[in-house]
Parts: structure tokens; sequence; C-alpha cells
């Protein structure tokens, strides 16, 4: 039988003493953060297995290329300069045509190769409206048109090209059309209502900028809207129908009058799986698409994933998306983008199109921008904006080779790896991971010099370490917390991104032992694609249910051997369901032992970590509650493990952050008891040279205590208790201990609540004082 050992919630009354916990010299290594697909207007987002080409590849050319490379004054220009569609057409359609002769696309896939990206994407259509094929649709502007040569079709040699390189084929379209004044007004309701902004009506009138008749008020905007929408279908059927298997479509413009969101907008477009029988803009038959069988009308999303099954869309067309979009050259900041994929879009040039100079981001600024994003796990598309030859800005051109370069030379940090295990810190340093490599990325803003030390890494000892550039071994030793400092980089030949590679003696991410192990169920909807190997398949999109709403359902999973667990990791069917169960273990698959009772978990999360230790080869979940006639035992992923872990995406953040705090006293008015709770690990507080020393923070409300990490400086205490308490008064001591080594000290393991958290130091190591460059409060 399996012999457990449960985490349980300690309560301890007033001055009470807890045995001493036991400290963990460091967190644990992180899981990756499951992410669970979502449906969204009747359409699931893809499975992880077919984004992970996005996530390995990290890098894709963007190309804004129009009848706008003519004007030489941005995309935008038309509605900037509010020149009437006609005019604008009139006075640079000719020039395009004449220019455009020239394009080359076999030279963007080439820049794209020399960037290091596996795909590139064209804006076939933008807002100005103009098709770089010859759409069907007989209100559209296209390729087709005189004046461009007959049988011209600029997405066709795109497409023909991108493919001949071997790169991955993407798709920009917008349904945003400024021929079309309906656009501004889909209701047809009397202005001022709807009332469009500023920059979007006529001089001194309430009407949209682009009408060009004589009587506003009598233009029919609902059905010009209407035909808007008919060839926004035309032309998204014929871009995935007439081009082969397309990998990404990239859509721009949900919103409505270019106010309020993406989203707002989606009751118009009808951006799912269906179209609304009663909706009031109604696409002609001639345009749309039904289901085969139903004979539904089928929305934008449906229509895509009816012809282009494994393409990925963006969130862009009102429609929740397959990945996310970060937009703007600024350098992302903040934690990992944890459980979603997102995508950071830049462009090099001073607008997306091309805008009639040859400037262009720095070299510096644009891999900034890369390498943020790719230690907080974001894939990155680069903008050019060529010329109406198709000739892309030779600066421009410059930049794209440069950070080729760099993909090259560190292309092993960066391909196929994910963001993390860490969060970075801003402007010092990131991280990316493979297998049994740490990657540290040391940004221009690093103030280390030529050492860094890692965070901790837990159960996992150092190898090596290389510069990745170089392949130079480098000295290392290990540090307080389990964490390495490594010394002798040398950080001159990216300055900008000195990538470190550090070897483990085991996965960075600790191995699910249930992963495709066999598996069993007292009950499982075969029949529905919904068997119990699912929940053991690696893949959220999957899952295991029940046969009925009945409670006492179990799914068990057999590792082959016994082993030490260390916990598991859940990923229920819905989200928002509070599911109560228990989870037991067995060395015979006979005799069980509880390993954790959650039968009275009140939790409604998704995703689930529980920790526990005892030994086992079978592990079952048995659903007790939460279930009836609409809910029923559903597992999408049971991950089981041995090594110590946390899911960051779980944790919650440091309390103590930021909070009021106090001392018995301060070394002198700079280093005071502020500095340990402000963030910045280069302050610090410190005490007066006497025992004993205390110092403490205001949580503001009462708060489960469970962790609390110090970061000593060299005068640290050899001899400390740390405490909690609702009035600053009476004291509660979670820990104590009499052999503090300082370095990072992780106290795991403790449970009780309190408003205030403090150490108070009873022995120093040194004749100095007690110094702590940082306090932290954790409840889990």
């Amino acid at each position: 039988m399996a012999v457990a050992s449960v985490a349980g919630v300690v309560g301890l009354g007033p001055g009470a003493v807890a045995a001493e916990a036991a400290v963990v010299e460091g967190d644990p290594l992180p899981l990756v953060p499951l992410r669970v697909p979502k449906q969204d207007q009747g359409v699931w987002q893809q499975p992880d297995s077919k984004i992970q080409w996005m996530r390995d590849n990290k890098l894709a050319l963007f190309i804004h290329w129009g009848v706008y490379s003519a004007a030489a004054q941005g995309e935008w220009y038309e509605f900037n300069s509010k020149v009437q569609p006609s005019a604008y057409r009139s006075q640079w359609a000719g020039s395009f045509a004449s220019q455009s002769a020239h394009y080359d696309p076999a030279a963007w896939a080439q820049l794209a190769t020399q960037l290091g990206a596996a795909q590139v994407v064209l804006t076939t259509r933008h807002h100005e409206g103009f098709a770089l094929w010859p759409s069907g649709h007989p209100n559209a502007w296209t390729a087709g048109d005189t004046p461009f040569p007959a049988g011209t079709d600029f997405v066709k040699g795109y497409v023909n090209a991108v493919r001949a390189a071997g790169l991955r084929v993407g798709l920009y379209y917008s349904p945003i059309d400024w021929r079309y004044p309906g656009y501004y007004d889909v209701t047809g309701a009397t202005p001022p209502s709807p009332a469009l902004t500023s920059d979007c009506v006529l001089p001194n009138s309430p009407y949209p900028w682009n009408y060009e008749g004589t009587n506003p008020a009598g233009f029919d905007y609902h059905e010009n809207a209407r035909t808007l929408k008919n060839e926004v279908y035309q032309s998204v059927k014929e871009l995935v129908t007439d081009y082969g298997a397309i990998d990404d479509i990239w859509w721009d413009g949900g919103w409505l009058a270019q106010q309020g969101t993406d989203a707002a907008g989606s009751f118009f477009w009808e951006p799912g799986q269906y179209r609304d029988p009663n909706n009031g803009w109604q696409v002609d038959a001639a345009y749309g698409e039904t289901e085969a069988g139903t004979g539904r009308p089928l929305g934008l999303a449906g229509l895509v994933r009816r012809h282009q099954p494994n393409a990925v869309a963006n969130s862009r067309s009102g429609w929740v998306g397959d990945y996310d979009l970060e937009e703007g050259s600024y350098v992302t900041s903040g934690p990992i983008k944890s459980g979603r994929l997102v995508q950071k879009a830049f462009s090099l040039g001073g607008a997306w199109g091309y805008n009639g100079s040859n400037s262009s981001m720095s070299f510096s600024s644009a891999l900034a921008v890369l390498v943020n994003a790719f230690v907080r796990d974001m894939c990155v598309i680069v903008n050019v904006g060529p010329d109406a030859t198709g000739a892309v800005p030779s600066a421009q051109a410059a930049v794209i080779q440069q950070l080729g370069g760099f993909m090259s030379a560190n292309h092993e940090a960066v391909y196929s790896t994910r963001g993390g295990p860490w969060n970075p810190v801003d402007g010092q340093y990131g991280f990316t991971f493979a297998n049994r490599t740490v990657y540290a990325h040391l940004l221009a803003g690093y103030n280390g010099g030529n050492s860094f030390t890692t965070p901790s890494l837990g159960d996992a000892k150092v190898t090596a370490v290389y510069g990745v550039v170089s392949k130079n071994a480098l000295s290392f030793s290990t540090s307080g917390g389990n964490s390495v400092t490594v010394t002798g980089i040398d950080r001159t030949r990216y300055p900008d991104d000195t990538i470190v590679a550090i070897v483990l003696d085991r996965t960075v991410v600790p191995t699910d032992l249930a992963l495709n192990r066999t598996v069993t169920a007292d009950s499982q909807q075969t029949a529905q694609g919904n068997p119990a190997s699912n929940a053991v398949d690696g893949d959220t999109s999957t899952r295991w249910c029940a046969t009925d709403g009945d409670t006492g359902h179990w799914l068990q999973v057999d590792l082959g051997s016994v082993h030490s667990l260390t916990g598991v990791r859940i990923a229920w069917e819905q989200l928002g369901n509070a599911y109560a169960f228990r989870i037991d273990g067995s060395s015979d698959g006979s005799s069980w032992s509880t390993l954790s009772d959650q039968t009275r978990n009140t939790t409604p999360a998704q995703v689930q970590a529980l920790t526990f230790t005892g030994q086992a080869r079978y592990v079952r979940v048995t659903v007790t509650g939460g279930v009836n006639s609409n809910v029923y035992a559903s597992i999408r992923s049971l991950e089981v493990y041995d090594r110590a872990f946390l899911d960051p995406s779980l944790v919650g953040g440091d309390l103590a952050l930021g909070k009021p705090a106090s001392s018995s006293s301060n070394e002198n008015s700079s280093l005071a008891a502020a500095n340990a709770f402000d963030g910045n690990p280069a302050t610090r507080w410190s005490s007066q040279f006497s025992d004993p020393q205390w110092l403490q923070v205001d949580l503001g409300s009462s708060q489960w205590i469970s962790r609390v990490i110090l970061n000593w400086e060299f005068s640290h205490a050899t001899a400390y208790q740390i405490q909690i308490s609702n009035d600053a008064a009476n004291w509660t001591t979670l820990y104590s201990t009499t052999s503090g080594n300082g370095g990072v000290e992780n106290i795991s393991g403790l449970g009780g609540s309190g408003r205030y958290v403090r150490m108070l130091g009873t022995a120093r190591a040194t004749q100095w004082s007690y110094s702590l460059y940082s306090m932290q409060v954790f409840s889990s």
C-alpha cells in the first residue's frame, strides 16, 4: 500500500510555538503553466500541437505593402489626410500599378530567411480597401482592375515565393474599408447617434469623413455596411480556398467606426462559427458559405476552419483567437505571459507602411524588443514597409540582417525554447530554457558586471556553464538557496543580450510521470471521444469524461513502478466549477492510502497543483462532489511528479511588497525598514549592532502565511524567529532556528494567519548588524 504524508492546515493560538519548520534552500523549479483551449462564439482555440510551431520558430517577418506604398506617407495616409476614396484611387493606383510590376516576393522570402524567421505575413488588404489579388466581389478594388496588367495576383506570387523558400505562409486581412461610409454607421442611425470621434467626420458635420455624395443625411449607411460585409466574406472565402494551405490568418480591425474593441464589433462582422439568420446585416448566399450537412451559414472563423483547419488566427477579428497580440515598438515588461501564446508585433520604420524615408529603429532597440519578448515566452513578428516597387528600405534591411546574425549566433538559446522558468527582472535579465539547459539573458541594463547569480535551482545541480556565442566554459560556484554564481562572463560580443548556458543534471522542468502511461477509469465516454487515455496524453484540448453526473467516478494511472511522489497537477474540463475530490495512492493497485483529501474543496479553479509526499505506483483521482446532470467528472490533464515543483501561474505574489514596514532600529536613515520591501535588490535594511532586533511588515489585513523568504546581506542572523500577529502586540511564532546560514533562506511549510509578520533576530553571525536585502511573504 502507499505510505502518505499529507500537508494539512495548522492552527496556532496566541503565544503558541511551532516546531521548527523545514528550510528549503530556494524554490523548486517551476512547471510550465498549462494553456487550456477556450471556446468562443462556437469555435475552440487550436490545441497546443497546432500552435507549437509558433512557439518554436519564435520569429516572423511582417510586410505592409499596398497602394499606400506609392503615396509614401504611411499606411494611414488616406485617413490622416482625409483624402476622399475616389481621389485617393485616382491619384495613386496608377503609380502603384506601374511601380509594383517590379516587385520580387522572392527577395522578401530571402530577407525573412536572413532574419532567421520561419514565417512571413503579407497585408493582402489594408484599411484603404485595395486587395492584392483579383477578388470576385463586384464592388471590390483589386489587383485585377485597370490599370494593373491582366492576370496580376500579388498574393499568388507571394505565396509561391514564400513556400519555395520553405517558409510558412501568413495572410493579413483587414475588414475595415475606408471606401465605405457605412463602416462608420453600420446601424444607419441618424447622427449624432452614433457619435463619431472628431477625426472621423466631415468638416463641421456629424457624417463620416469618407462620404462623397451630396446628401449625407439621405444615404443608406445600413445597406452600405451590408455591402461592405458581403465583400469581407467573399474576400476571406477566396483567401482560404485559392492559395493552398495557409498557416496564419492575421486579422486587423474588428472594431467599428475606429472605436471600442474588436469584440464589441463582433455583432456586425459575426466572426465566430456561425452567422445569425436574424442578424440585421445578412450576407448574400453568393458571398458566404453554409456548413455541409446542416446548412447553417458560417461566420468568419467557421469559414476559415472549414478550409484551413490547421491555420492559427489572432484575436483581432472579435473572436478570441488562437493567440494574443501586443502591438508596439516599446519593450515588454513584467512577468512571463502564462497560459497563452502572445505575439509581439512591431515595425522597424516610423510607420508600418512605407513613409518615403530610409530610416529604421537601431539594432540595439530592435534587439531589446525581441529578447524581452522571448524571455516572457512570447513570439515576435517584425515589420518592414517596402516601397511601391517592393524594395525594403536599406536601413530596415540592414537591421533585419543584424537581428538575423544575433539569432544565428544564439540559436540554441532562442529557437525551440520556452520563456522562463523564472520571471525576468525588468531591464536586467531574463531566461529561456530547453531540456536540461537554462539560458540566462543578461540585458543592456544588467549591472552585475561579469558575474551572475541564478535563482534557486531546486533539486538540480549544475554540470557545466558556457557562453552561448563563444562556447567557452565559465567558472561557477554554488551559493545559498542552491543558486549558482557564474563568473568571467564576456559581454562584449552582444552587450544588449549576453547569453550564458547553465546545464543541469536533470531536466529544467520536472517530468510528468503519468504522461502516456496506462490509465483506467470506472466509466468513460469512449463513443463520444472522451476515453481515460485523454487525461494523460499531454493535450489539454482532449479529456476523460465519466458517463453520467454521479459522484464516485474515478480515474487511475499506472506509473509503471513505485515512485516517491511530490504531488499532482490537474486540469479539469471546466473553468468555474468546484470539483470535490480525493487523490489516493497504491503500490499494488489493491490497498490504497489517501495522498490528498480535497473532498471539501470549494476552489473553482480549472487548474490545481497539489503537493504531498507518498510512495505509490498507482495514483487515483476520485470525484466526490461538484457534479450533477450538467457537470460530469471530467479531467483534461492529470500530471504526477516525483520532484519538488510549483506552478508559477497558480502561486500568489509577495504579500509584503510595498507594504508599511517598521523595525526596532536602523543603522542609519538610508538603511531603513522599507528598503526590505521595496522590490529593489540593491537596497537593504540594516539594524544597530546589538541583540535582539526585529523587522516588521503590515500586510494591511489578516492573511494566511505559508512561506517567508529572507535574502540576507553578509551580516545575517544565526538565531531568529518568524512571527505573526493580528494586533502587533501578541505574537505567534511560526518558525524558529539557531542555525541560520544567511544568503537566501526560503522558509516553507508554515501555517497561520496574521496581519503583521516580523523577523525577530536573537543572535548575529557577525559583530555587525542584522541586514536584509528583502523579506518576502507568501500565502502559498
